[in-house]
């Protein structure tokens, strides 16, 4: 959090989960399209980072195994059609381990030439004032957001950005009545 704070809270009062996606590259899968995560956004129109990316390794990734693959430095000029031709590397990290990366970074999972699956978790972590790529307060069920702590729902989307972008009566800072 201190990281995604780092990033993206000098440009907004707070910060949403912006997806959570589970992925699992199974033998004989080949590569990846190497992507940028923040292409859901318009962000030609804006000169700063608007996501970051965390992807959680649940199995060790090796470069048989198909470990994500980056080109780093691609944040720094934009995504372009040659950028697909810039050699990549390997994130290559035993299980538990974490690698977070912007948005903009061009990566994607390798191809698995091992004979077990390479399973990781990845969320990302987005500008408090864009829509979330998943709808969080739709997605999950409202017994299973009222058990969370009000940070956690805070990351989820259930508050207010400034005085009253996204008010709603359960805001768990009362704007909904100031608004």
């Amino acid at each position: 959090m201190a990281l995604a704070n780092g990033v993206l809270g000098p440009r907004c009062e707070n910060i949403r989960v912006g997806s959570t996606t589970a992925i699992e590259i199974l033998p004989g899968e080949e590569a990846q399209i190497l992507h940028a995560d923040d292409t859901i956004y318009p962000k030609e129109y804006l000169p700063f980072e608007v996501q970051i990316s965390v992807l959680w390794a649940l199995d060790d990734f090796t470069e048989e195994n198909g470990a994500t693959r980056v080109i780093p430095g691609s944040h720094l000029k934009g995504p372009h059609p040659d950028d697909a031709e810039q050699p990549s590397y390997p994130a290559e990290m035993p299980r538990g381990s974490i690698v977070v990366y912007l948005g903009s970074t061009l990566h994607g999972g390798g191809a698995n030439r091992s004979d077990k699956p390479r399973r990781a978790l990845v969320n990302t972590y987005a500008l408090g004032w864009l829509r979330q790529e998943e709808n969080q307060y739709l997605t999950l069920p409202s017994d299973a957001v009222d058990k969370q702590s009000d940070d956690v729902k805070r990351l989820l989307g259930f508050q207010v950005h400034g005085a009253n972008l996204g008010v709603w009566p359960q805001d768990p800072d009362g704007k909904w009545f100031e608004s």
